[in-house]
């Protein structure tokens, strides 16, 4: 037996047999405590075994971020099903299709859906007749979730990850937990930092503070950390820059601050540990496929080129191998391989992808050990710590979430018009990482405004993060003598030309006229007219808060997130803003 040989239902029942009163989820104003989180999310797990839900059966879960979100997924486990986060924000299409490719047997909603083929738990309140029944025994290599990441070959991935994984993350060394800490779940439960930050506080006798559904701002977040006082927060590298830049006092609450997806600025991890040097800042590294982590660097002095990915976690062993597998010398680059309990079982809707990058470990002592081909280039620096080169293939970053261009070029390929489409990474430091598409249009697709047509229609397929920032329309793509497409003479313009259905109309006042200003050296367009819409020219939620910022620091005034959301214009935003200015001159 190791020291990950648990199950999710096992570690939380401990819990709650210790300190049934201890308050073990918040959100709003309302709480759980360990006994009422048990009882609620027993009744769900009972529910589910009455629709007749087996072991390992999937069960998707489309609920906002809150507390039902999260005893449904504990009731999921104890069920021994596998829980399948859907974001409740996903475009239709999209949900359906991870839901079908994952072979769901049962949704937990809110919203009751008419054409749905599945049993349907709707919460609040569908658990009114759930009369208790015997709940299965769970293994420690039984799945206890499945993720979607982008697939290479066009269609995502669903990672499959047993109970055992997620224990060696949370009984580790990856991050302090226990009774007194209060972790933030901010990420989205489809995204598997939320692993951490769900399972991280309610398997130690921690609390877990849920900031409330709805789109993420500096403003909102700094608020929940102070109303929820929060002691752990994990971030995006994007989120993480933005809040060090913009609102740095919030984080000064904390006892630890695990941030990555990303590479991390060493700029603004030296400004965090100079401004609040009692904040243990981690930077935490890993794929889906090794449960969240598989590598941690507790960073506790300036830095200067790279902030090293660091040293394995607890239950996990490192491999940096040439092609041919053979280990490269210290300070040599190669790529990176991993071992462990940690490892997930594999794509459970891809067995080809997984014979690729799951390979027996030819390293191990034990028998039938595998190892996990990450696709990143690394080295070992200074006394063993990893530093991050890069990838090995296309795949890229965007606001944190893994992305292969090849999912994205299938998906515009499939709409009526294009007959080709190429996608690539562009832009300097993690924060600037965004998505540039190269389009061959035919019959179908329109003359006019491709990138608008391109976005709106992008929009009902996939989720914002994999949509391209900029649209450019070409003739044909430049090959390579052997006939592949040449991705090096398609750079992207340092400045893309503005393509929007909205007739262009000019600055009127000095606000509209910086606001215009602003926002087309933010989207890297030539220009940008009072009746385009920040969203539809290419904004995203990251560039948003920047903007946000950069206005209140140029109009000397407080603005909320929300301001630019409801008045998503040049006009409006303009508008609200001079409203907002004159205000502020009348309290004078």
């Amino acid at each position: 037996m190791t020291p990950w040989d648990h199950t999710i239902p096992e570690l939380f029942t401990r819990q709650a047999r210790q300190a049934p009163d201890a308050v073990a989820v918040s959100c709003a104003g309302s709480q759980l405590t360990y006994a009422e989180l048990d009882e609620q999310s027993g009744r769900i797990a009972s529910w589910l075994c009455a629709h007749g839900v087996g072991v390992e059966d999937v069960v998707a879960v489309r609920l906002p971020r809150g507390i039902d979100l999260v005893a449904t997924v504990l009731g999921i486990v104890k069920a021994g099903a596998v829980y399948l986060a859907v974001e409740a924000e996903a475009p239709p299409a999209r949900a359906a299709e991870l839901i079908a490719a994952a072979g769901a047997r049962a949704l937990v909603t809110d919203t009751e859906a008419d054409d749905s083929p599945l049993p349907e738990l709707v919460l609040p309140g569908g658990l009114a007749e759930a009369a208790a029944v015997p709940l299965p025994d769970v293994h420690p290599e039984n799945l206890a979730y499945i993720a979607f990441t982008s697939g290479s070959t066009g269609a995502p991935k669903g990672v499959g990850v047993p109970h055992r994984a997620v224990a060696r993350l949370v009984l580790g060394d990856a991050a302090d937990f226990g009774p007194g800490h209060v972790f933030l779940l901010l990420a989205p439960v489809s995204f598997d930092a939320s692993t951490l930050e769900i399972w991280g506080p309610l398997l130690t006798g921690g609390r877990l503070a849920v900031h409330p559904p709805g789109p993420v701002d500096l403003d909102g977040l700094a608020r929940v950390l102070d109303q929820e006082g929060v002691t752990s927060l994990w971030l995006t590298a994007g989120l993480f820059h933005r809040m060090v830049d913009h609102r740095p006092d919030a984080l000064g609450r904390l006892h630890q601050l695990l941030a990555g997806g990303d590479v991390l600025d060493p700029a603004r991890a030296a400004a965090l540990l100079a401004r609040h040097p009692h904040v243990r800042l981690v930077n935490g590294y890993g794929p889906t496929e090794n449960t969240t982590f598989a590598t941690c660097n507790t960073i506790t002095s300036p830095v200067r080129d790279h902030v090293p990915i660091g040293r394995p976690i607890a239950g996990t062993r490192l491999y940096v191998l040439d092609p041919a597998l053979r280990p490269v010398e210290p300070g040599d680059r190669g790529e990176l391989w991993i071992a462990g309990a940690g490892l997930s079982r594999g794509y459970v809707t891809d067995a080809a992808a997984t014979a690729d990058r799951f390979r027996p470990d030819p390293f191990a002592a034990e028998p039938g050990a595998r190892m996990y081909r990450t696709g990143d280039l690394v080295r070992a620096v200074g006394d063993g710590e990893l530093e991050f080169l890069g990838r090995a293939d296309r795949q890229v970053k965007i606001r944190g979430f893994r992305v292969e261009p090849g999912e994205i070029e299938r998906t515009m390929t499939s709409l009526p018009g294009v007959r080709e489409a190429v996608v690539l990474s562009a832009g300097t430091g993690s924060h600037d990482t965004h998505l540039v598409a190269y389009v061959c249009t035919q019959d179908g697709a329109p003359a006019e405004h491709l990138s608008t047509w391109m976005r709106r229609e992008l929009r009902r397929l996939v989720p914002p993060y994999l949509i391209p920032s900029a649209f450019i329309a070409v003739d044909e793509l430049p090959l390579t003598a052997n006939g592949k497409v040449d991705r090096a003479r398609l750079a992207p313009p340092e400045r893309a030309e503005r393509d929007s259905d909205a007739d262009f109309v000019a600055a009127s006042s000095p606000t509209e006229q910086l606001v215009c200003d602003m926002w087309a050296e933010a989207l890297g367009i030539d220009r940008v007219g009072v009746l385009d819409e920040f969203f539809e020219l290419g904004g995203n939620s990251l560039l948003a808060m920047d903007l946000v910022s950069r206005t209140e620091a140029v109009a000397g005034l407080p603005l909320p997130y929300r301001v630019l959301l409801e008045n998503p214009t040049v006009h409006e935003f303009a508008t609200a803003v001079d409203a907002l200015l004159g205000q502020g001159s009348e309290k004078q």
